[in-house]
């Protein structure tokens, strides 16, 4: 498995000057609290790990500073300027995968939650599934929503569009790179539809992942604490 970490969005460096990834949640930073939660962090290494920043002072001081030391050998990539979305962004770092690199795990890094999801175990369990959606109850406009039919299957994604009750945690899993760069080309030939405010989301990649005839999986998970609602001490 490899986890990509984009954090190269204008919120990185908040309104007072602090990185966002270092707000203490639970006594640790966010980065830390929510990546070494997560319940495959065992058995992803540091250096499988690939964080996507803006190039910016600020983002090369974390860098070199605490990034270093939380998760010596990680690759870091810089961007020069803000790409078109979060979707986009992870690119870069999807470019440091490998074909034998198996899962790939694109984690925004700012939800916390509880799951006992083992995706090594569903994919190759189920060859027709290609991606893996966690998910919590919600029906705020903040969240990226997954709807699902009356056989409980995934059909549809949307960002910022409550479509359903079932709000995305900010973790996307995908089969391999090589599913989520089919879910990108998507994305860009149908650009209209996939954007938000003129920006592809990482949600919204579920339809490309869809379109092409895979499975998305939906996984329940539970106490969730989100930095961005203020939700936390």
């Amino acid at each position: 498995m490899r986890v990509v970490v984009p954090l190269a969005g204008p919120d990185f460096i908040r309104p007072d000057g602090s990185i966002k990834a270092e707000i203490v949640v639970r006594g640790q930073p966010v980065l830390r609290a929510a990546l070494d939660s997560r319940p495959w962090a065992a058995e992803i290494a540091p250096e499988r790990h690939v964080f996507v920043m803006a190039d910016r002072p600020e983002a090369r001081a974390f860098a070199s500073g605490p990034l270093d030391h939380w998760y010596p050998g990680a690759a870091r990539v810089f961007l020069s300027q803000h790409s078109r979305g979060a979707a986009l962004s992870a690119l870069a770092g999807v470019a440091m995968s490998v074909a034998d690199d198996g899962p790939l795990i694109v984690d925004l890094a700012d939800i916390l939650y509880a799951s006992d999801l083992k995706p090594g175990s569903v994919f190759s369990q189920d060859p027709e599934c290609g991606a893996i959606a966690l998910a919590f109850q919600s029906k705020s406009p903040s969240y990226s929503y997954l709807r699902l039919d009356h056989d409980g299957r995934v059909v549809e994604a949307a960002e910022k569009r409550a479509i359903s009750t079932n709000a995305s945690a900010g973790t996307y899993v995908f089969a391999d790179a090589s599913v989520y760069m089919t879910a990108v080309a998507h994305a860009l030939r149908d650009f209209d539809r996939q954007q938000h405010n003129g920006l592809l989301y990482v949600c919204p990649l579920f339809n490309g992942v869809l379109a092409a005839g895979y499975n998305v999986d939906l996984a329940p998970v539970t106490d969730v604490v989100d930095i961005k609602q203020g939700d936390f001490q």
